[in-house]
């Protein structure tokens, strides 16, 4: 574990600081001091298939007028935010019934076509070799349902001193097989706001919940080896909830979704609002009780 653990930092270390010293290729900017003004415009900027890095700078700013798309054609781009407090990704659609094709508010939802509405997502991501630094993504559809701040369908994924703000299904790891590593990041969210079937590393995170939810609903492909890891991550309770009743409740650190989630917390500053239990529920999934192909794990928690 500790061999293994050693060469991951130093992998990630090499990933980062040479996301840290790329020069912009192009920039953000809402008050027109940059190339664009729109994060989309900037995006659909880079040319398609390539191999070498792109980078975008986004300065300060609330930008909540897009739903943005990193298409499957736009590999290895970095977003760059000014600060992860003031340079905000932000937008409000929402899962529901009825609505325009199921989401909400419809006529928001009906600005949108293909991949970029496929999900209620602030930004969804296909094009391999993301990464995304200094920056907040969030849904602010509140406790309405399905409201995801992003949706992750790529591969070699790179978040650090980032934060992704929900209620419900905050991050959408949708891929099998698709890897995302977390550095330095802010989780927020109430149910199920870790979600999905893709491979995923949190590294010294903060993951801050509303109470009377769970944290990770995982669904691992039973041939996966790996799910959701959680080392050196700090769990904190978030008070104020949209609905006052989660302020008074215990949060789990998951319940299976369906497949044979494996989650495993390492050394991870649990706050007193984590139900003793961990797992206390199966989520209609009857064979969550018996099944030896489920890997759920705390290792030297600190409460």
């Amino acid at each position: 574990m500790k061999k293994l653990l050693f060469v991951l930092s130093i992998f990630i270390s090499i990933l980062l600081t040479t996301a840290k010293a790329s020069k912009a290729d192009y920039v953000v900017a809402q008050d027109g001091s940059g190339n664009f003004t729109k994060i989309q415009e900037a995006i659909n900027a880079v040319q398609p298939n390539q191999a070498h890095r792109t980078v975008i700078f986004i300065k300060n700013g609330l930008y909540n007028t897009e739903k943005i798309l990193i298409p499957e054609d736009k590999k290895n781009i970095t977003l760059v935010g000014e600060s992860r407090e003031n340079t905000i990704i932000s937008y409000h659609i929402f899962d529901c019934k009825g609505g325009n094709n199921n989401k909400c508010p419809a006529d928001d939802a009906a600005r949108w076509s293909g991949l970029t509405i496929r999900t209620s997502a602030t930004i969804s991501i296909y094009g391999n070799g993301f990464r995304a630094e200094n920056i907040t993504f969030r849904n602010t559809a509140g406790a309405v349902g399905q409201a995801l701040a992003i949706t992750i369908c790529s591969d070699k994924n790179v978040f650090e001193n980032c934060a992704f703000l929900g209620y419900q299904d905050t991050i959408y790891l949708w891929t099998a097989g698709k890897r995302s590593y977390f550095y330095n990041c802010l989780i927020l969210g109430r149910t199920d706001y870790i979600y999905g079937a893709g491979i995923a590393f949190f590294d010294k995170c903060e993951i801050r919940s509303f109470g009377g939810g769970w944290i990770t609903a995982p669904s691992t492909p039973k041939e996966q080896a790996y799910g959701y890891v959680f080392y050196k991550c700090k769990l904190t309770f978030a008070k104020n909830s949209p609905r006052p009743k989660d302020d008074s409740q215990t949060v789990a650190l998951g319940r299976p979704w369906h497949n044979f989630p494996k989650v495993a917390w390492i050394q991870c500053d649990m706050c007193a609002e984590i139900d003793p239990q961990g797992w206390p529920t199966t989520w209609r999934m009857d064979y969550a009780d018996t099944s030896s192909d489920l890997h759920l794990y705390e290792y030297k928690k600190h409460r």
